[in-house]
Order: C-alpha cells, then structure tokens, then sequence
C-alpha cells in the first residue's frame, strides 16, 4: 500500500511536474474555446450563405480537417477502433470540402 507522499510523487513524475488543477482547468479551457469557435463558425457560415448565396465550404473543410486530427490523435493513444472510423470519415468529409473550396475560389 502506498502512502499518500508516495502517491503525489508518482502523479507529480506522471504529469512531469505540473499541477493537476492547472492541467484540468487548461483543458477545460480548450474545450470550452473549441466550443465557441465552432459557434463561430457556424454563425459566419450562416450569414455567409445568406449575403453570398454559399456554402461555406473552408469553414466546413477547418472543422472536419480538425475533428479529424483529434480522432486520429485518440485512436493513437487509446487503439479504439470507432476513434480510427471517426478520424477516416472527418479526414473523407475534411477532402472533399477542401476540393468543394477551391472549386468555389476558380468557379
């Protein structure tokens, strides 16, 4: 059984010296920004398609592009294989959006 020095040590090596507190509240930080740059987004997608009459497909090409990594990101550290099928699908969707864009800028 180990006692509770020996156990904030080890946690302390696991996290290389960092707070915990600070880690936890970075990361719900990220979480809640992704949040709101996804509100964003879909709100300059919106008045995009109402002034310009279309879609806006570089917005759609940066959310999937991202959800993407993040998936494929999962998949390495964790080896489950809905994270894989997640991050395939994004990485399909994130292409064709990208291909949907730049006919949009030469068309």
């Amino acid at each position: 059984m180990m006692n509770r020095e020996e156990i904030l040590a080890k946690s302390q090596q696991e996290n290389h010296g960092q707070d915990i507190a600070n880690l936890e509240v970075s990361k719900n930080g990220m979480k809640i920004g992704w949040v709101v740059i996804i509100c964003l987004l879909a709100f300059v997608s919106v008045v995009n398609a109402i002034v310009f009459e279309r879609m806006s497909s570089e917005v759609f090409f940066a959310v999937t592009a991202s959800t993407s990594v993040i998936f494929f990101y999962k998949y390495m550290k964790l080896h489950q294989k809905h994270e894989l099928f997640v991050a395939v699908i994004d990485a399909v969707a994130a292409g064709a959006f990208l291909i949907s864009w730049i006919i949009q800028l030469f068309g």
